[in-house]
């Protein structure tokens, strides 16, 4: 572990202070490279997840086999499950070499903002009460914003999950991947096949801060050794792939003409097929080559917009409003012919139009210099804790003085 000391000016009125903050990095074998292959990945993943959500939203993931809609959306729903896996890893192949308490207050800022902006915009046209106006301005704890709340919790563990980690060797480190994923997937699918909804260890089938704190530890062995190196080819990672979204979908209907019960087992975060379905784009989109100036500003434009698009769609979505159920009615009653490309379609728009959205909000922020008092906040946060545990190090060492002079 590399400790190096930066010298902060925080301003307090009239006086500057000078304090020493400590900054936790983590030093891999290579230096951190913009990855644009990852970038267009991550932008991949949210396109799967309003995927998920228009699956669920319009009511298709809960038609019964008989539809003949059935086989087409469980493929969809299969081949789209992967992209909370993928963005774990991803927060522990990138994150933890530069741990910026700032960021998580800027993603506050910009949670708040969105809460005001569509708050008050639903509350004027009566889609929302008093009460759910309040608490939309309160995320911790809203069990539709699951995400923000996990990642939350996980990013205020950061410094200390990445400073044991990064004392691992590769023998230890290789040793706790495997307990890891045999306990939580492997033994978790067994327990899960034979007694339904077990929850033994805490991950909550994967929408929890414990997932995301267990995929960010193995995200972490990726880019500590695997990253510069892939252990597959691309090929493989491709065949992969597929192999996997073909075993949690045909699982279903297998399980349906077995028992007329569509078992999911293998449609949950903590599956197998799930975890390798990530790993397997994450080694393909790692080592893409992109050079075209064209294809890079693309990347660049949508990548810092890409964690509010959850935001605005599923705050659109869960508005209730007329044009919202007219459009998840619209969806429900699309032919079986192409519904998955349809669908896809249909997330893609509502991606880009999200993000061109965002793309507005973050020109105001920038105007705001929000970044800025982000910083300013954690300095002061920062200057705070210092001064805090100097007067609590002060009390103690003076009570012991009283105890050995008594």
């Amino acid at each position: 572990m590399n400790k190096t000391f930066d010298k902060i000016n925080l301003i307090s009125g009239k006086e500057s202070i000078q304090i020493e903050k400590k900054e936790l990095k983590h030093t891999y074998d290579q230096p951190l490279k913009r990855n644009y292959g990852i970038d267009l990945l991550k932008i991949i993943s949210m396109i799967n997840i309003i995927n998920l959500h228009i699956n669920k939203l319009s009511g298709l993931l809960y038609i019964t086999p008989k539809n003949p809609k059935f086989k087409q959306v469980f493929r969809l729903q299969a081949f789209s499950f992967w992209p909370v896996n993928a963005f774990g890893l991803i927060s522990g192949i990138m994150t933890f070499r530069k741990y910026k308490f700032s960021n998580l207050i800027y993603i506050w800022f910009e949670y708040f903002f969105y809460s005001i902006l569509f708050s008050i915009y639903l509350y004027k046209k009566s889609f929302l009460n008093l009460k759910n106006l309040i608490l939309s301005f309160f995320p911790i704890g809203i069990r539709r914003l699951w995400y923000f709340n996990a990642y939350f919790f996980m990013y205020l563990l950061l410094p200390f999950i990445s400073s044991s980690i990064n004392s691992l060797n590769k023998v230890i480190y290789t040793k706790l991947i495997i307990f890891f994923f045999f306990i939580h997937s492997i033994y978790h699918i067994i327990l899960d096949y034979n007694i339904r909804n077990t929850d033994f260890d805490f991950i909550n089938k994967g929408y929890s801060s414990n997932w995301l704190t267990i995929l960010y530890i193995a995200g972490g062995y990726i880019g500590k050794f695997y990253m510069s190196k892939p252990y597959f080819s691309r090929f493989t990672c491709l065949i992969l792939f597929f192999l996997s979204t073909l075993i949690s979908s045909e699982y279903i209907f297998y399980s349906y003409k077995r028992s007329k019960y569509a078992d999911k087992i293998f449609l949950q975060y903590f599956s197998p097929t799930i975890i390798i379905q990530a790993l397997s784009l994450i080694f393909i989109f790692s080592n893409l080559k992109i050079s075209n100036r064209h294809i890079i500003k693309i990347i660049l434009f949508f990548n810092p917009l890409n964690f509010n698009v959850t935001l605005i769609h599923m705050r659109i979505f869960l508005s209730k409003t007329s044009d919202i159920k007219k459009f998840f009615k619209y969806i429900e009653l699309l032919s079986p012919k192409f519904l998955f490309f349809k669908i896809y379609f249909f997330s893609t728009i509502i991606y880009i139009l999200c993000a061109s959205f965002d793309y507005l909000r973050l020109l105001l922020f920038k105007a705001l210099k929000i970044r800025m008092i982000c910083i300013y906040i954690e300095n002061k946060l920062t200057y705070y804790i210092f001064i805090s545990l100097k007067i609590y190090l002060f009390i103690n060492t003076f009570k012991l003085i009283i105890i050995i002079k008594n």
